[in-house]
């Protein structure tokens, strides 16, 4: 209990010392998911019995350290949003539905980490998309995806944070809410953390096992 209190103050501790926005070399930031076409196969199984799809070309990555690329990609189908992970046969290996607040929902950026020498991070971009009743309101949420072990059945998600806003009130009022993220190693562990800032305000989000993330 102790050893916990005195991690959780050397967090807080850190957070008042860090300035900036910090990015190691071998951080990798993708861009631009949406340009190809899909596999032939892979379209016609994420389509069946849809009315409405649209889906990302494959996006190619090896996740597990065997030198073949497996496969990532987003659906929306039936207004539902989904990201699908693939084996490098292109064989279903994980599913994971993402929570949509309103129209063009998308995901628009993926950053790939190594959180410890066994654990790898994905960070999905999620704008929610966008509303408009009595105000307008678009959000755009992160997703934490870690893989453990360089083990395929081992793919965790966790909904994350708000990580951008925009909103325009009845009033006229509006604002917009950006955050910025790292990835920082604060107590030392070998494990690194996630870190959004929005102005002087700091989350921190450690990764524990399994999936399951500790928040600050």
């Amino acid at each position: 209990m102790l050893e916990y209190i005195n991690m959780k103050f050397m967090l807080f501790t850190l957070l008042f010392l860090l300035s900036a926005n910090i990015y190691s070399q071998d951080e990798r930031s993708f861009r631009d998911l949406f340009k190809a076409e899909l596999d032939k196969e892979v379209r016609e199984d994420s389509t069946e019995e849809a009315k409405y799809v649209v889906n990302t070309p494959l996006y190619k990555i090896d996740l597990d350290g065997d030198h073949r690329k497996e496969s990532i990609f987003y659906e929306l189908k039936d207004g539902m949003s989904w990201i699908h992970f693939l084996n490098y046969d292109e064989s279903r290996l994980k599913s994971f539905k993402l929570d949509v607040n309103g129209f063009g929902a998308k995901v628009y950026k993926v950053r790939v980490r190594n959180l410890s020498p066994d654990v790898l991070g994905l960070v999905f971009y999620f704008y929610e998309g966008l509303t408009k009743y009595t105000e307008m309101n678009s959000t755009v949420r992160l997703y934490f995806a870690t893989i453990e072990s360089q083990n395929l059945s081992n793919i965790y998600m966790e909904k994350g944070p708000i990580f951008w806003e925009e909103k325009r009130t009845r009033q006229g009022h509006y604002f917009q809410r950006p955050n910025q993220l790292s990835f920082v190693d604060f107590n030392k562990n070998g494990t690194k953390e996630i870190l959004i800032k929005q102005g002087n305000t700091s989350s921190v989000f450690m990764y524990l096992k399994k999936g399951k993330w500790l928040k600050f």
